[in-house]
């Protein structure tokens, strides 16, 4: 189909696909993270889909060449030798290194180059060989300089590279335009080199990211070229400062220009058309001759859509003047107001029990609630326990429960707990954000209160300030029935509070899960486990639930004498953490699993292990030597929390432990991925040096 299309049309298809933008090429706001740093698909994919595509995309492809490895600078030369042609196509070229002796033919085989990117962060290792011979053979009329402030540079490369272009930019009889990443001229340490560039003859626009009253002689000496029209500068804050030191200077001042002022128009642009078109017959009435109800669906539809854009918003102001417009938008968007509700206050919250109490009705609207636990950290003595009692009893829709993230959660006494259970426990889905309690005095502690929750999804069990006062009614008192948690997939138990006593913490944490393990068939969609505590090795709760886990969370893989990885044979996802003394090898289980062993499932490894040492690659390097992926057949990725970022420049990658390790595993079909799920994408490699 292609074949039937003219040149101009492909080339609109493929021209976002393939061209690279001015504002990408000429970034020079990046430190150590490159714009062109993210792994994507390769655009040249896009000439081997057919013939004419080919013919079309080249001159594309080689507009603008962006180079950031020595195995692209000689890929690139090997084409240009191959294909000679290919050269007259490249416009701009962004070199974020030396590159060696391939940029000699590079830049000689690009004779119609108007942009270069050059950046002066060249390590010891990094030749600049091919520029300095290249450099004299073009004649830009745009150079870009890049350098980082906070990394000073000083090597021999470097200043062969300075001196070359300090000689041949006054040669370079196109060159217009300088643009330089250095911020604060003064404190720049190639101050010589700088000041060398900016006495070209032929500049009429010179551009630097930030100026201050203390540039100002350098400024003065810049604009004695008689060519020069511009000086751009981004706007500071003290702009008004600079402007009164430059003033004095009328040939200076008429050459400073803000950025800023190009993102806005000079003059303000009237707009005289409405926001909202006028009716033609102002006493038309929308649906008049509709059923009722029809209007009603329609309208709601609407409203619900209009309203609910803006559910994650605190309060409900943007939500309210729907309700003030008439009597049916009242009516009709009444149980949207309250479908979303969020207390970033206590005294929202009690509002919202004393509303409640009088019209219950309300509650019938309620499906989620957001409370935030900083209001609580901040009103130490408030609690939100009555109202939170009374909001229960009168949302017997709710479906789900969520919060903020935060280690301030109210607490939620066991009365509020059954109170949820009794109007709610039908339609809950999600359980999350509190802190549980024991009821005060001699209530009722049941953990049949469990019963109710035959909807819930999702839950974090975590204890609250009061944990032992609970422990004995899972003794002393009936237990939870078989069908507790019918629908329980997701569940969460942790302890953040502190106990001298080790052994106390285990005890807290069957708090909860003696009462599950009470039955064999208790939790049957439990799928996903996190099991956030401690020093807690009993098996007892994977033995019983582990075959149906496949995702779990643990502080440690081995549990008295059992892996999780025995235990959990459906399990795809594991998750661990480990303290900063711990073996990792040891606590991952490995030593505890028999010949021959070999886990099909587990696709996907998390390891954390919280080091106190700035270094720890070497118990990071023995855990991976002794892991035998032999045991994983269906492992396909490891992400390390303790990879912040995948290095993105050739000079960090050839000192990271990571990247050898990413591209041994790589070799077996599994992923090395960062804290954030990036995996490691193995870069172009150059060949051996030639002789």
């Amino acid at each position: 189909m292609s074949e039937a299309l003219p040149d101009e049309i492909i080339s609109e298809i493929l021209s976002p696909v393939l061209k690279i933008s001015e504002e990408m090429f000429s970034n020079i706001e990046h430190h150590d993270i490159s714009p062109f740093a993210s792994p994507a698909v390769s655009s040249s994919a896009t000439l081997v889909v057919c013939k004419a595509w080919l013919r079309v995309a080249t001159p594309l492809l080689y507009h603008v060449v962006v180079i950031r490895s020595k195995a692209q600078a000689r890929a690139l030369e090997r084409t240009l030798r191959d294909s000679p042609d290919l050269g007259r196509f490249i416009k701009r070229l962004r070199l974020e290194g030396g590159f060696g002796p391939a940029m000699e033919h590079v830049l000689d085989a690009a004779p119609n180059l108007t942009d270069i990117f050059l950046s002066l962060q060249i390590h010891a290792p990094d030749s600049t060989a091919g520029l300095l011979h290249g450099l004299p053979r073009i004649n830009p009329t745009r150079m870009i300089l890049w350098d980082d402030h906070t990394v000073i540079l000083r090597n021999k490369h470097l200043k062969d590279l300075m001196q070359v272009l300090e000689t041949f930019v006054m040669k370079w009889n196109k060159l217009t335009t300088l643009k330089f990443s250095f911020q604060h001229l003064f404190a720049y340490s190639h101050q010589t080199f700088l000041k060398t560039l900016c006495t070209c003859p032929t500049l009429r626009k010179v551009t630097f990211p930030l100026l201050s009253s203390i540039d100002v002689p350098f400024l003065k000496q810049v604009a004695r070229l008689p060519a020069l029209e511009v000086i751009e500068t981004e706007a500071p804050n003290y702009r008004a400062e600079l402007l009164s030191v430059i003033a004095s200077n009328p040939r200076l001042l008429s050459l400073v220009r803000w950025r800023e002022e190009s993102w806005f128009p000079a003059t303000p642009i009237e707009d005289d058309e409405p926001m909202i078109l006028r009716p033609t017959n102002p006493s038309s009435q929308p649906l008049a001759s509709s059923p009722q109800a029809v209007v009603d669906r329609i309208w709601s539809r609407s409203l619900e859509f209009a309203m609910l854009t803006d559910s994650e918003t605190e309060d409900c102001s943007t939500r309210l003047p729907f309700l003030l417009v008439s009597k049916t938008f009242h009516r009709l968007a009444l149980p949207y107001l309250y479908r979303y509700l969020a207390f970033p206050d206590e005294g929202r919250l009690h509002r919202l029990a004393e509303r409640l109490t009088a019209n219950p009705d309300l509650g019938m609207h309620i499906r989620e609630i957001e409370i935030s636990g900083y209001t609580f950290a901040r009103n130490a003595g408030f609690s939100p326990a009555v109202d939170l009692t009374q909001i229960f009893r009168h949302t017997p829709r709710l479906i789900g429960r969520d919060e903020h993230w935060t280690d301030h959660f109210p607490e939620l006494f066991w009365p509020a707990l059954e109170a949820l259970g009794e109007a709610a426990g039908g339609t809950l889905q999600e359980l999350t954000g509190f802190k549980f309690n024991a009821a005060d005095g001699n209530s009722s502690n049941s953990p049949a209160v469990f019963v109710r929750f035959t909807a819930l999804r999702s839950l974090t069990w975590e204890c609250g300030s009061r944990p032992i006062l609970t422990i004995p009614f899972f003794f002393d008192k009936e237990i939870m029935p078989a069908n507790g948690l019918p629908a329980l997939e997701s569940l969460r138990v942790e302890s953040s509070i502190w106990l001298w006593d080790m052994q106390k913490i285990e005890y807290v944490f069957q708090l909860f899960l003696l009462a599950i393990l009470t039955h064999r068939d208790s939790l049957p969609n439990l799928r996903q486990v996190d099991l956030n505590l401690e020093h807690y090795r009993d098996p007892s709760f994977l033995l019983k639930h582990g075959n149906k886990i496949e995702e779990l969370k643990v502080k440690q893989t081995s549990f008295r004498g059992y892996s999780v990885l025995t235990l959990c044979p459906q399990l795809r996802v594991l998750a661990c953490e480990v303290e900063p003394q711990d073996d990792y090898v040891k606590d991952f289980g490995i030593d505890d699993l028999p010949a021959g062993f070999q886990h099909t499932a587990l696709a996907t490894l998390i390891l954390t292990k919280e080091s106190l040492k700035v270094k720890d690659e070497k118990d990071w390097k023995h855990f991976f030597d002794t892991l035998d992926l032999a045991y994983f057949p269906a492992l396909r990725e490891i992400r390390v929390l303790a990879i912040a970022q995948w290095p993105t420049t050739e000079h960090a990658i050839s000192k990271s432990p990571w990247v050898k390790l990413a591209e041994r595993l790589l070799q077996n079909g599994v992923h090395l991925t960062d804290n954030s799920g990036y995996q490691w994408h193995p870069r172009l490699k150059a060949s051996r040096a030639r002789r």
